[in-house]
């Protein structure tokens, strides 16, 4: 065989090592995201600038931050960045 059995014995513990960061970090679809989102209102008014959370993206926050505002927002007005 030629490996010694120390070697065969640690080999995993280095595998597990590698993967710990890759777990650190949860992404994808599921995970809320914050935004900051800007509107105006239907008369050109600028609104308040409001943080939302949302798990299903951009179009999700605008829809939270339409209802933050009380739907006096023109949905087409609003712009939501991740923070």
């Amino acid at each position: 065989m030629g490996v010694p059995v120390a070697v065969l014995a640690v080999a995993p513990v280095f595998a597990v090592v590698g993967t710990a960061p890759a777990q650190a970090a949860p992404s994808g679809p599921g995970v809320a995201v914050n935004f900051t989102c800007t509107g105006q209102t239907y008369a050109g008014e600028d609104l308040p600038e409001v943080t939302v959370s949302a798990r299903a993206g951009v179009r999700a926050a605008k829809g939270q931050a339409q209802t933050s505002w009380r739907g006096v927002a023109r949905f087409s007005s609003i712009e939501c960045k991740p923070v």
